[in-house]
């Protein structure tokens, strides 16, 4: 009786380590975009200075009432990425993140993880 009762206690639990090892990849690849998406949509040109350093070029232009900023950072395809930021004319706006394109135009970064592949140092896990 009580070796049926380890057998069945041994076998429910290999059960639920098959089905932890079979969860696990979707669980880190879930918890990775999660990161992803909230280092991309907490995004200002602050974080951005702080996180990626110098960029290759920071431009800000007045279009009253919006002011808007381009900051200008080489991706890891070799080509410059251009991030987009907007806030309102006041002084106590804070800028919204925008967009992220390559400098050609020809490219929009769309998805988080597109974001930080092409940029990388916008993953906080690094």
């Amino acid at each position: 009786m009580k070796r049926n009762l380890l057998l069945a206690a041994g076998l429910a639990l290999v059960v639920l380590g098959v089905r932890l090892l079979v969860a696990a990849p979707e669980w880190f690849k879930q918890r990775r975009e999660n990161r992803q998406f909230i280092d991309v949509n907490n995004l200002t040109p602050e974080r951005l200075l702080a996180r990626c350093g110098q960029p290759l070029a920071d431009e800000t232009r007045n279009f009253y009432p919006m002011v808007a900023r381009d900051i200008r950072y080489p991706s890891a395809a070799h080509s410059t990425v251009v991030l987009k930021f907007s806030k309102t004319a006041e002084q106590s706006s804070d800028w919204v993140f925008m967009s992220m394109q390559d400098a050609t135009g020809g490219t929009e970064y769309e998805t988080p993880t597109a974001k930080v592949t092409a940029l990388a140092c916008l993953d906080s896990s690094k």
